[in-house]
């Protein structure tokens, strides 16, 4: 949380840059924080995209053209500034007490993927780490989705050390809304098999937050 307030202090005390090419500009709400031409060429809707096919998703934006470019330019170069101004719009759609849970990559952590740990910082909710893989997995560009989904199935359990009933602490009555996240949502294989895992833990998932989502009927 301090990290996030202390770089808007910054950004109120300096002149504004847009977060994306880094030219100075004039604050305009209508195109958010960046500048008028990266507004448009980005062209991310107001309030992100949303579906409920194969489950309750939403996005910041499609995972297509200048997107899919800035979201691979951050897996190497992350920029938690542009991140910030790429998940305006989920932040302002997600209820306050959701309780967010990035999917863990495969890969060492000094490999891995830094992008869904820095999406739930970026949106500032309650974030719980409470899972890991249990194997390995490689790409799956090759694969259609059925075999994607037999090929996720079992690659994540629950990390120890974390009592079920301490995971996600509610409010009152009302449990909070428990959401995975992850940079990109293509298939949905590998968000339903981290799903299931917490649910074979009685734990429910609203759904998952992406930066990007394929655009339907595309496998990559």
């Amino acid at each position: 949380m301090l990290i996030p307030l202390t770089d808007c202090l910054k950004d109120l005390l300096t002149t504004a840059c847009c977060p994306n090419c880094k030219r100075e500009i004039e604050r305009c709400p209508q195109q958010g924080p960046f500048c008028r031409a990266c507004w448009q060429h980005v062209a991310l809707p107001a309030r992100g995209l949303h579906g409920i096919h194969p489950y309750r998703w939403r996005a910041a934006g499609w995972y297509d053209g200048e997107l899919r470019k800035l979201i691979l330019q951050l897996r190497r170069h992350p920029d938690p500034r542009l991140l910030r101004a790429l998940t305006e719009g989920l932040g302002a759609t997600l209820p306050n007490d959701a309780v967010l849970v990035p999917i863990p990559g495969w890969k060492t952590e000094s490999r891995s993927n830094p992008l869904p740990l820095m999406i739930c910082r970026s949106l500032q909710r309650t974030t719980r780490a409470l899972l890991k893989r249990s194997r390995p997995t490689v790409g799956q560009h090759h694969l259609n989705r059925q075999q994607r989904m037999a090929y996720q199935q079992g690659s994540f359990a629950v990390e120890p050390g974390m009592p079920v009933s301490q995971a996600c602490p509610g409010t009152g009555e009302r449990a909070p809304e428990l959401w995975l996240v992850d940079d990109i949502l293509t298939s949905g294989a590998t968000a339903q098999a981290a799903m299931n895992t917490l649910n074979d833990c009685k734990m429910t998932v609203s759904g998952v937050i992406c930066l990007g989502r394929t655009p339907l009927g595309r496998t990559r």
